[in-house]
């Protein structure tokens, strides 16, 4: 009985040791690499609103310009999922409008694909590398690498910073900024900025084509988000 009883104990002691021994390299595994994949969402029913104002300026031969305003709300949501003409899951962006009644109306439809290095959208039928991950600060890359608009490099210039808008509070935010090479006659900046669990929460394009005596042409828009959430 004595026997029965030290081998019982001994067992019971080696079991706990061989327990102890799992957890510890457990805990020595390192964990999963946050590559920033959250600040590109992808789960259906997700969605954002903003408000957005829009400028437009024409004019010919040095004349003063003529501008029209916009100001207008959009709602962007994660409707479906499918798959693109690479083969890759890619999720389907219903985009409505307010009307004069405040219901919102379809508007268009764009696309987006998250991979493992970047995130896509497809934007009035325009493919566009929008986030490189994992976001570095100094990180740059050519938005138009995926479709035949001439290249226009953007890149991160500052990662997981808080940001507040619109009495909304973000904890971990990217922007993204480029601009268009020094050129006589063509300026454009360009600014997103990104929220982790949320997406894109602000996105502005100053794009000036100024031929002097020939003509002027300026186009402004910037969206702001106003709200976000999930069906």
């Amino acid at each position: 009985a004595h026997l029965r009883e030290r081998l019982s104990l001994r067992t019971v002691l080696l079991l706990l040791a061989a327990v102890l021994t799992l957890v510890a390299c457990r805990e020595d595994e390192p964990a999963e690499a946050d590559i920033g994949h959250a600040y590109f969402p992808v789960n259906i029913g997700h969605w954002v609103e903003y408000h957005v104002d829009s400028i437009r300026q024409h004019s010919d031969n040095n004349t003063a310009p003529d501008t029209v305003v916009y100001s207008f709300d959009i709602r962007e949501e994660l409707v479906e999922q499918l798959t693109d003409n690479e083969g890759r899951p890619a999720q389907r962006i219903l985009r409505t409008t307010r009307d004069g009644n405040g219901n919102w109306i379809p508007k268009d439809v764009w696309w987006q694909a998250r991979e493992q290095v970047r995130g896509e959208r497809t934007e009035e039928n325009m493919r566009r590398v929008k986030l490189y991950f994992p976001p570095r600060t100094g990180t740059r890359w050519n938005t138009n690498a995926r479709n035949t608009d001439d290249a226009f490099e953007i890149g991160y210039t500052s990662v997981d910073q808080p940001y507040s808008v619109n009495g909304l509070n973000f904890e971990n935010t990217v922007t993204v900024e480029g601009t268009y090479p020094p050129n006589p006659f063509i300026t454009r900046n360009y600014r997103e900025r990104w929220a982790k669990g949320v997406g894109l929460i602000e996105h502005e394009v100053d794009s000036i084509n100024d031929q002097h005596s020939l003509g002027y042409n300026r186009f402004y828009v910037r969206y702001t988000i106003t709200a976000y959430g999930d069906q």
